[in-house]
């Protein structure tokens, strides 16, 4: 009985003495340092962002579920964000693809610029601008469809309403990647009406 005590103690003695720091260890971060190691790695919705899950709330009542992604880029050059929204799920997709909207702030909502039909990622906005407006391309494949990569021009009211349609994108289109191919999807959910009595 007593070498079990010993042994014990001596376990507990070992495991203790690992909970130290070497010596030759830095000190622990402190101040801004310390906040950035703690930064959340996913930050919560802006308050643009809760504008835009409030707008697709009220566009697609009868969704069950929206699963989106989103990046943000001055398309008409007014010192404005536009959002640039690709939606996913069933209610949103076929073979030939998915959803895709540009909105633009309208006072203190959005207006749709873009209802995108069979689109695919990536998304990138081009240098070149067509009636006041980036060019946009797009992927398309599946559905029977085209494949390749495709520009999406603004024709002064909107972008074109299917990305399978709109004509192919000229090889070494110069722009920037708005929506990579592998999403970060986020997902908001309608509020279940109550029963109507």
């Amino acid at each position: 009985m007593r070498f079990s005590h010993v042994l014990a103690g001596g376990l507990a003695a070992i495991v203790l003495s690992a909970c130290g720091a070497p010596a030759d260890e830095a000190a622990p971060a402190t101040g801004d340092a310390a906040e950035e190691l703690a930064a959340p790695t996913v930050p919560p919705p802006s308050d643009a962002e809760e504008d835009i899950r409030h707008f697709l709330l009220q566009e697609y009542p009868d969704a069950t579920s929206i699963s989106y992604d989103f990046a943000w880029s001055d398309l008409n050059g007014d010192g404005e964000d536009e959002a640039i929204v690709y939606l996913g799920g069933p209610y949103f997709c076929g073979t030939g693809g998915c959803n895709l909207l540009v909105l633009t702030p309208a006072g203190q909502m959005w207006r749709k610029v873009g209802d995108i039909s069979v689109s695919r990622t990536p998304v990138s906005v081009l240098e070149t601008s067509t009636n006041g407006w980036r060019d946009l391309t797009v992927a398309v494949s599946g559905g029977g469809g085209p494949s390749g990569t495709m520009i999406l021009k603004f024709d002064g009211e909107s972008y074109p309403s299917n990305a399978s349609t709109a004509p192919e994108a000229p090889s070494g289109a110069k722009g920037e990647e708005l929506l990579p191919e592998m999403l970060n999807f986020r997902t908001v959910e309608p509020m279940a009406m109550p029963p109507e009595e």
